[in-house]
């Protein structure tokens, strides 16, 4: 059975994600592709959502599926059987076995209804959603563990198994880093005095104070708690951003090798203590920490990522910002929130309405699937409506290609990459949340909210970090000057554009219309 103690399992992510298993075959497949077929690799960390409940119903949706095509198939084999025997005339049989796909189809169709109306509603008075997960065999309690264990990061590492580190956080919206040099803060309030010719005098003849040594870890550890403060815990409850979350996580790479000849194997992965205590290592297996200040919104469904790194070097702070946005669900999967609460006559009867015009078109493309192998664009206009959904389908199963990496061409002299040890790239490379992010907002808030968290917290952030520096006596000039800079935006690299365009892989999510 899946942990009960899940953060997400009740969110609106989380149901419109279980019902989008039921909606979109191709979904589906990447669902049980990522999180049940592809169990060596480390799952992204959830960002509003609930993996496990995910999975749950993608198994019962594909179940759903085989039953429907397993009827079918048991009942056309005894309908010939009869046939054979004599019992059906030959009339009786084709219609039968015209009738049995149809009606294990309804079925299908009508069970699904049934559990949109139901498990995966909104909850209400009357029930709804509630977190629970549909039993299945595949989904056994050791993997659901697993799932749950390394969806909430409760280790602090991140394996990530692409180019970009924050994996599951959607699409950059914005970036920019910032040097300071640690001075010591003037012994006076007034910065310097002014020369004999009226110019300000040379940093090195201020007489400045000795600034308070700090590491890294002290500036992330006090500014994560006074953005915990500010923000949530003593913030008016008004003004309190309920789903915020401040988290200080390791992103790390999870490839592994297997050595014949020492006998060494693949392991398990690293644990924090295992890894060096070198800050931001420059290697390929480098464990780098950063200060992630996440704000869930619109019930999950929109949610803003702040990524903030620290590091040391050559008496200068370097200050890393990275911005990310999971934009709202496809809108196909919305659909669970319109349809009635319960099915009576009139719906079933349109149902066997809208099968039956289904099956018309089936027996059409089945006449016309030569047509298939033509490209859209050449065919005649009245053939369009019948190929298009399965050139549609075609386009998002373009989606798995983000899942698949590319192996590094062998260019050798004498081809001595065979001869190199096999390795496995253990990091995550999407969440099946991102696969289900829609291209475009629903709602203009929703655009604006986006904008709106992240300036939050990067003039909170800002404030926190002068007032850090402020008590270890560092001159604070050059921190207002880079910040009127941050906030104005007059820096054009700031922003995520063409001088950023390799920043991660491009993808295109399944709701793409």
């Amino acid at each position: 059975m899946p942990p009960e103690h899940r953060a997400y399992k009740r969110t609106r992510a989380t149901r419109l994600l279980s019902a989008g298993t039921y909606l979109d075959p191709g979904y589906r497949r990447a669902v049980i592709r990522e999180l049940l077929d592809s169990r060596f690799r480390v799952v992204a960390p959830s960002f509003g959502y609930d993996a496990v409940s995910v999975l749950a119903h993608a198994l019962a949706a594909r179940r759903l599926h085989r039953t429907q095509w397993a009827a079918a198939a048991g009942a056309a084999a005894v309908i010939l059987l009869l046939m054979g025997t004599g019992a059906f005339s030959t009339p009786l049989g084709v219609v039968m076995l015209l009738w049995v796909p149809w009606a294990a189809a309804y079925l299908r169709r009508i069970v699904t209804l049934q559990i949109l109306m139901t498990r995966l509603r909104e909850s209400g008075p009357d029930g709804g959603f509630g977190g629970a997960c549909p039993t299945h065999d595949k989904l056994t309690a050791e993997l659901a563990h697993k799932i749950d264990q390394e969806q909430t990061g409760s280790s602090g590492l991140v394996f990530y198994g692409g180019y970009r580190p924050f994996v599951g956080a959607g699409l950059p919206l914005r970036d920019w880093s910032n040097a300071q040099l640690l001075l010591g803060a003037p012994k006076t309030r007034i910065m310097a005095r002014k020369s004999e010719n009226g110019l300000p005098p040379d940093l090195d003849t201020v007489e400045r104070r000795q600034v308070v040594p700090f590491t890294v870890h002290d500036i992330t550890s006090q500014v994560a708690a006074r953005m915990a403060a500010d923000l949530r815990d003593e913030a008016r409850p008004d003004e309190r951003i309920e789903g915020l979350t401040v988290e200080q996580r390791r992103y790390t790479t999870a490839i592994l090798t297997n050595d014949r000849t020492t006998g060494a194997d693949w392991t398990e992965l690293p644990d924090v203590d295992d890894l060096p205590g070198i800050h931001w290592r420059e290697d390929y297996d480098a464990a780098r920490e950063y200060l992630c200040v996440r704000v869930g919104s619109w019930e999950e469904e929109l949610v803003t990522s702040i990524f903030v790194g620290f590091d040391i070097r050559g008496n200068t702070l370097h200050t890393e910002f990275y911005t990310y946005v999971l934009g709202p669900l496809v809108k196909d999967f919305h659909l669970v929130d319109q349809l009635p609460h319960a099915i009576d006559a009139r719906l079933a009867v349109r149902v066997a309405w809208d099968m039956f015009k289904a099956m018309v078109r089936w027996s059409t493309a089945l006449w016309l699937w030569p047509l298939w192998l033509i490209p859209v664009r050449f065919l005649p206009a009245w053939a369009v409506p019948w190929i298009r959904p399965w050139e549609v389908r075609r386009a998002r199963r373009a989606i798995a290609a983000v899942l698949q990496e590319e192996q590094v061409a062998d260019t050798s002299e004498f081809g001595l990459g065979r001869y190199a040890n096999p390795w496995l790239n253990r990091g995550a490379l999407v969440s099946v949340r991102e696969l289900a992010t829609s291209e475009n907002y629903h709602h203009f808030f929703q655009h604006s909210d986006a904008t709106k968290y992240m300036e939050i917290v990067e003039r909170r952030l800002l404030q926190n970090i002068r007032a850090f520096l402020d008590e270890h006596d560092v001159d604070l000039a050059e921190h207002d000057r880079a910040q009127t800079n941050i906030l104005l935006g007059d820096n054009s690299q700031n922003f995520f554009g063409g001088t950023n365009s390799n920043f991660g892989y491009n993808y295109q999510p399944s709701g793409g219309r």
